[in-house]
Formats: C-alpha cells, structure tokens, sequence
C-alpha cells in the first residue's frame, strides 16, 4: 500500500551556541577580596552562589546577591569586591559564543529563578563527578577548583557543558528576571564619569575636568576609579579607546586613521598598545 503523507520539516533555529571555553571554575573568597579590573575579547560570567558581591562593567554597578549572575561582553571592562560577611562562593566561566542571542545577554544581570539556579546545581553535579580528585578548593584559602581538565581526556564532556550553559542562557531569555544597577552614590558618579569619557573617547581629558563634570573632588573620582574599575582614569581611557579603535578597525577603517581619529601620537604606539590589551595586532582586525 502507496504511502502518501507529506512529512513537512521543521528547521531548529539556534539562538546561542558556546564554540569554546576559556575558563571554568569555582572558588570562595573571603570579605574585602577585590578582583581586579580586566577586559579580554571573549565572554565572561560570574555566578553567585553563596555571599555577596559588588560587581561592575563598564559603566554599571551592581550588588548581586546569592543567585545571581551577571555576563560581561567581550572588551567589557569588568571587575567585582566581595562585600559579604561571610565572604563568597562564586563560579565563574568565559566563553565565545555566536548566534542572535548573544546581543540580548549583553549588560546584563539576571536574578536566578529557583529552577534556573537548578540548571546551574546540575551542571555542578556533573562537573564535580567527571572532575573529582583533579582540583582543590578549601573554604578560607581562596583556592579554585578548576572544570577544564576534562575537555583533553573525555569526547562528550565539552558538548554536554556547552548543553547545561546553553539551557540556561535560553532560560534567561524566555523568563529572565533582570536586576538594576545601583543607585549608591559612589555607583552613580562612575556612571557620570563613564558616560563623559565615552561622549571624548577622541580626547584626552584631564582629571579635573571630568571631575568638575561629576561634581566632586579629584580625590573622590580616583577613589571611585579605583573602588569599581581597578585601575586609574588614564588607564581605563585606553582600554575605552582600545575598545573604539577594535569596532572602527572591524567597520574597515585602517590602522593610520583609527590612530589617529583616537588621538594616538604615532601608529606605532598605538600598535604596541593594541596588541598589549588584546593579544593582537590591530591589522588582524581589519
């Protein structure tokens, strides 16, 4: 008998797919631990799972409290302090990831529900039972158990990681809870500040003149500098400008005219300091 039925596909249209990993782990740091400021061309989360963090990119700040996480964009200035008393539990993993998901988990920071923190708890399972015996980790000595080990010995143990990572940024997408950035004093004058440094990345403006925007004092701009970007004003200017000169270069612009409209002195330095903050040379942007 002739079978007739017309079988229509139905194609799976992916939102998110993590290509690699650059870090993977968990580790507990004590109060008043501060991590410091950094950026690199690749993903980056941070999860909170016990304890509390002050944790900034960019421009934002946020307190995260236990169960959440916040993702930090490829050449996002990123750095967090532990403000618990107890000190924190944390797990944090970088990432490259494609698809049109991506832009939406950019600047943001979600507030677990129950049953996404248990995505992540069944991650952890998995991770600690194809890891155990391979790293260490004590409560008060800020060691880190790291989860990559596997990825050299174990065929499936990457695109099952992948699996658990992706079910979880699909989550977040479908019914997210996102959290605000804080309203503290401190928190909204590096916003100020930020904004103005973005609005002259082309410039090069002096201390006194972006505190004079923010209305307060020298001291109190490079306290604030320093309490939630980990590094002085100059050189967060830089790592703004690397990060203009990255999407001027991948627009098609040169090497000469991206150091120039940034105010570099010569392409020369401007190479040098490229390569210095992203691993590589401004050409191979091009």
């Amino acid at each position: 008998m002739e079978n007739s039925m017309v079988w229509l596909a139905y194609s799976v249209k992916e939102q998110i797919r993590i290509t690699d990993m650059y870090s993977l782990f968990e580790v507990h740091y004590g109060n008043g631990y501060a991590f410091p400021g950094e950026s690199h061309n690749f993903w980056e989360c941070l999860y909170v799972m016990e304890g509390e963090v002050c944790a900034s990119g960019d421009e934002r700040v946020y307190n995260l409290p236990r169960g959440s996480i916040i993702f930090h964009r490829p050449l996002e200035l990123h750095k967090f302090i532990v403000n618990g008393p107890r000190g924190a539990d944390l797990l944090i993993f970088s990432f490259a990831a494609e698809g049109p998901l991506t832009s939406y988990l950019a600047k943001k920071v979600f507030q677990l529900s129950e049953a996404q923190q248990g995505i992540i708890a069944s991650m952890l399972s998995f991770l600690h039972a194809r890891t155990e015996g391979s790293g260490s980790r004590g409560p008060e000595d800020n060691s880190a158990q790291s989860f990559l080990e596997p990825f050299l010995t174990s065929p499936t143990y990457s695109q099952m990681l992948a699996t658990f990572l992706q079910q979880l940024m699909l989550s977040l997408a479908e019914t997210g809870a996102v959290s605000s950035v804080s309203s503290a004093p401190d928190a909204v004058t590096f916003r100020r500040a930020i904004s103005y440094l973005n609005s002259n990345v082309r410039a090069q403006p002096p201390v006194p003149e972006i505190a004079r925007y923010c209305n307060v004092s020298e001291a109190s701009i490079k306290r604030v500098f320093d309490k939630y970007a980990g590094m002085g004003i100059h050189k967060y200017l830089l790592k703004l400008k690397i990060k203009a000169a990255a999407e001027l270069l991948q627009s098609g612009e040169s090497v000469s005219s991206v150091a120039a409209q940034l105010g570099f002195n010569n392409q020369s330095y401007f190479s040098r300091a490229f390569k210095r903050e992203t691993g590589v040379v401004p050409s191979s942007l091009k």
